[in-house]
């Protein structure tokens, strides 16, 4: 099949795939609807409409931050379903327009699809607010949104937005900003040589405040005063100061005698108070009042990350589609796949008055199969504590290797 042709079958079949996504959208936002009135959340609403709370993301189809990406798409996804309730593309170009500038000719009839001026990093506002405003017009308000902490975007939502927008932060992103923090505090303690009486902040040390930070979030869930005394046990338990630990947690005070640290290097406490006070106060930050309640939800927008994935193998970041409505097909696809599943593919047929055949059914039961049990699979403790098995082995293995290799050469300019 040549390129025309294919593109040529692509055109026919593009506005019933995104018929279908569209209405899967509605199918999943009438789930979301019902769940929250059952709940007995919106009590009291003056304007009528549902709040549903929803994690948002923006994605971009090139690789690195995006950020001189042509192409973006932004979704809004339920916290109670995990699908898409909502979603819209932005395009900075089309080749068409493009090359009948530059010929000075007029365009030929043609799908066009550039709706998109400015910057790259401008979409992510753009689309949140476009799927915020829309929103009402079925009845609903996204009234709570999960995502990373990105201040332009809520502040635009705030301005634009003619209904109250509560703010929860990722948990996931949190935690990664956190480990950020303290890789750039060990750089500053070894490039000035700081607090040489102190244990070292090392990959190991690092992990293991990840890893309370994160267990300190998911059990406090929906407890803030909790939380926030957590996190301020974090670092005093690491250097052996358990006054304010919680027997629920805290091995020291079941066993005060025998206690070692699971993860701290040779079971033993860190020493060094400079380093406690500077560890004490990076942890402080994520400790206040308006921090703590944003975290306690314990909500994260992977669900977005997820199907970011799913766009990017219909939707390559190695190739550009942009320059038509190929890009936006690409998307509609991966969305009509996260809510329906691969029998998307009979919807699309079904909308274009084709039978479905027998093979083509078979093939999407066996897929959807195959990707639930794979989801079971991935879900079990025992899979989750392989995977971090081996992610400490192939750790440690690294260390051990670049330890007998020595420091990389640094290479200096002239």
């Amino acid at each position: 099949m040549s390129d025309v042709l294919l593109k040529r079958r692509e055109r026919e079949i593009v506005n019933a795939v995104e018929i279908v996504a569209r209405k899967s959208c509605n199918e999943i936002l009438e789930k979301e609807k019902k769940k929250a009135e059952a709940e007995s959340q919106n009590q009291g609403e003056k304007d009528g409409l549902v709040g549903i709370a929803v994690s948002y993301d923006m994605g971009w189809q090139k690789r690195g931050k995006g950020h001189n990406s042509l192409t973006g798409h932004g979704m809004a996804m339920g916290l109670v379903t995990g699908k898409v309730l909502s979603y819209a593309t932005r395009c900075k170009s089309c080749r068409v327009c493009d090359s009948s500038k530059r010929s000075g000719k007029a365009a030929k009839s043609h799908d066009c699809r550039k709706n998109h001026s400015g910057s790259s990093k401008s979409m992510e506002r753009d689309v949140a607010c476009e799927l915020w405003r829309n929103a009402p017009k079925v009845g609903v308000k996204f009234s709570t949104y999960v995502g990373d902490d990105d201040s332009t975007t809520l502040a635009d939502i705030h301005a634009k937005v003619p209904y109250d927008v509560q703010k929860w932060s990722d948990t996931v992103h949190t935690k990664r900003s956190l480990t950020s923090r303290l890789y750039n505090l060990k750089e500053r303690i070894q490039a000035a040589k700081l607090y040489p009486n102190c244990s070292v902040l090392s990959q190991e040390v690092i992990s293991y405040f990840a890893k309370c930070f994160s267990y300190a979030i998911s059990q406090n869930a929906g407890n803030p005063d909790a939380l926030k005394a957590s996190l301020n046990c974090i670092v005093p338990h690491a250097f052996g100061d358990h006054q304010s630990c919680d027997i629920s947690w805290c091995g020291y005070k079941k066993s005060p005698l025998t206690y070692k640290h699971t993860d701290l290097p040779h079971g033993k406490d860190l020493l060094g108070e400079p380093l406690k006070n500077t560890l004490t106060s990076l942890f402080s930050e994520y400790a206040t009042d308006i921090v703590v309640n944003k975290l306690s939800p314990c909500a994260n927008s992977q669900r977005n990350e997820s199907i970011n994935s799913t766009i990017a193998t219909k939707n390559p970041k190695t190739k550009y589609y942009g320059g038509s409505e190929s890009s936006d097909f690409r998307t509609a696809c991966g969305v009509a796949q996260r809510n329906v599943g691969y029998s998307y593919v009979s919807r699309v047929l079904d909308a274009l008055n084709i039978e479905p055949g027998y093979f083509c059914k078979l093939n999407a039961a066996v897929m959807d199969k195959k990707l639930l049990n794979d989801r079971n699979r991935k879900s079990t403790k025992i899979f989750k504590y392989r995977r971090n098995q081996l992610h400490n082995q192939k750790t440690s293995q690294t260390l051990r290797k670049e330890a007998k290799e020595g420091k990389p050469t640094k290479h200096q300019l002239d």
